[in-house]
């Protein structure tokens, strides 16, 4: 069963940032999550809130990640405010898909469209910086990188990739969503992680992977339930 960084290295601590990746490359992990949305001017950054605030200094804290002040050169010169490292700056898709292929990580990419109107382009975006790299990486993440998303015509740009659906609790039409994408997995809140539901996504042959498990008991059970990876937020568990 494969673990998964949460955000890098876990909510608030240097989150979603190539400092908090480090720390969890360094912490024996060889995958992490991280989200993605777009800037106004249609920059894929790595962020999690629909607001800026908890995140970046100077900046009111109930202004939206899509606001039409957030560009992504102003973001990129703002301080994460309450980060263990002064400065580290958020950084875009295509910094931190460097870095993860750099460092041979593999990566789970959530895309959070932070409105149904720019859930496409949230992935024609992603799908635009995967195109730019060399062609061996492009192959490299179809092998190994998943994309998931609530959104989930955030991920039809991205057909033919590993595709993840995420949900809370799995719904009664999950298989007509999975089949349409051609989704080969689906993300499940722990919560909603009963074997009953667990034994209907197995019998489609899919990969189920559960998220944010922080205890280590609850991981050993999932395992004995078939679960194939868990994202936490804990660098040990």
């Amino acid at each position: 069963m494969r673990l998964w960084a949460h955000r890098g290295s876990g909510k608030g601590e240097l989150e979603n940032t190539l400092k908090g990746f480090e720390i969890a490359l360094n912490a024996g992990f060889d995958a992490v999550e991280f989200d993605v949305m777009l800037t106004c001017d249609g920059v894929p950054m790595i962020h999690h809130d629909w607001v800026m605030g908890r995140c970046a200094q100077s900046i009111d804290p109930t202004m939206a990640a899509t606001d039409a002040l957030t560009r992504f050169d102003s973001l990129r010169a703002r301080d994460l405010r309450h980060y263990a490292v002064k400065g580290e700056p958020i950084p875009c898709l295509a910094q931190t898909m460097e870095f993860c292929l750099g460092h041979g990580l593999h990566a789970n990419v959530e895309l959070k469209a932070t409105q149904p109107a720019n859930a496409i382009a949230l992935g024609r975006a992603v799908l635009a910086v995967i195109e730019g790299l060399p062609v061996d990486q492009q192959a490299h993440i179809r092998k190994h990188w998943v994309f998931s998303s609530f959104y989930h015509a955030s991920l039809l740009p991205l057909k033919g990739f590993d595709l993840a659906l995420l949900y809370e609790q799995l719904p009664d039409n999950w298989t007509l969503h999975a089949e349409a994408l051609q989704a080969s997995a689906i993300h499940l809140h722990w919560s909603g992680a009963e074997p009953a539901a667990l034994r209907r996504i197995h019998t489609t042959g899919r990969v189920v992977r559960v998220y944010t498990v922080n205890d280590a008991e609850q991981a050993k059970t999932l395992q004995a339930l078939g679960v194939k990876g868990l994202f936490t937020d804990r660098m040990t568990l």
